[in-house]
């Protein structure tokens, strides 16, 4: 005869036998879903960390439906984390924007509630736009520290220094413990509230439109300033294009002396092109120091001009003294 205790036990043993093959065919269930929805691997690369003592979060894979991170695609991620510095946080995959943008849609499968410890997680997200990805613990609806990543390979995917601090509230030197992004570049101090505040303002660089047309090239831009100059009588010693964002500049040095009234008028009389702004002066040498924005504000992203205006003078200036000081 059986006692009531061995019964239970004989029980739970039938019990756990069968639902460990359950449990297996859940799992493979799961890796063949992700397998089939995100059919591609992707090669990813760290890039900026920056996170309280003790804390981690480390990126194992990345999958999509897609070959290449891009717009429209959608992703599958998935790591481990270790919280230590909070009882709990919101484990979040995000993507600071390059250029300026409305607020996003955060969903279910883009963040998780986690508890101090350590874990394993996976979050889902489909990439509405182009930006910098990262994953990040917010606690108290602030960030928290995390990891900036891209697809290896293509460096533009990369956001390697950040000039800012996910602590930027708390009061210098309370946290030495702290593992920190680089706060210095060139002896600024990119923490500097001042120098934060000037940063806000100018936001973040303006990609290219789609679409764009071929007349503002970088090549055919060259091609229409050496136009331009000869139409005016002007002699070029160096000339450059910076198409790191948009609008791309012109910039470069002329011979002898050259008022920016002779470029504005220059560009009225040639079609396609137009007066943006400069800035001009004069080198050592007598020469002419310059940069131009040829490019009309009709070719502008319509959600972006006011972006691209705040950071143009600046760039021109930047571009201008690139050259003034090399001359």
């Amino acid at each position: 005869m059986l006692h009531a205790a061995t019964i239970r036990i004989v029980a739970m043993a039938v019990t756990s036998a069968l639902c460990l093959p359950f449990a297996i065919a859940s799992a493979q269930a799961a890796e063949d879903e992700a397998e089939t929805g995100f059919p591609y691997v992707l090669q990813v690369e760290s890039g900026a960390a920056e996170f309280d003592s003790g804390d981690q979060i480390t990126i194992t894979s990345v999958r999509g439906n897609r070959a290449h991170l891009e717009p429209g695609g959608r992703y599958r991620l998935e790591g481990s984390y270790t919280l230590a510095s909070a009882d709990s946080a919101d484990l979040a995959w995000y993507a600071t924007t390059r250029g300026p943008s409305g607020s996003k849609p955060v969903t279910n499968d883009e963040h998780t509630r986690i508890v101090k410890g350590s874990g394993k997680f996976h979050l889902e997200k489909t990439l509405l736009d182009d930006g910098w990805l990262h994953v990040s613990f917010w606690v108290n609806d602030h960030s928290h520290g995390g990891i900036y990543f891209g697809e290896k390979g293509f460096e533009n995917t990369v956001l390697r220094k950040k000039g800012w601090s996910d602590f930027s509230n708390d009061s210098p030197g309370t946290r030495p413990d702290r593992k920190s992004a680089a706060a210095h570049l060139g002896g600024i101090t990119l923490s500097d509230p001042a120098n934060l505040a000037i940063m806000a303002y100018l936001g973040d660089p303006v990609p290219p439109p789609a679409g764009l047309d071929a007349s503002y090239s970088p090549t055919n831009l060259m091609a229409a300033f050496t136009t331009l100059s000869r139409n005016q009588g002007l002699q070029i010693k160096r000339l450059a294009v910076d198409n790191s964002e948009f609008p791309f500049l012109v910039y470069g040095v002329l011979a002898g002396k050259c008022e920016f009234r002779v470029l504005q008028a220059g560009l009225q009389q040639m079609k396609g092109y137009d007066y943006g702004g400069s800035v001009v002066g004069s080198t050592d040498q007598g020469g002419t120091y310059f940069a131009l924005n040829m490019i009309p504000h009709n070719q502008y992203p319509s959600c972006c001009v006011v972006a691209c205006n705040r950071r143009l003078m600046v760039r021109l200036q930047l571009r201008a003294d690139s050259f003034r000081q090399e001359e």
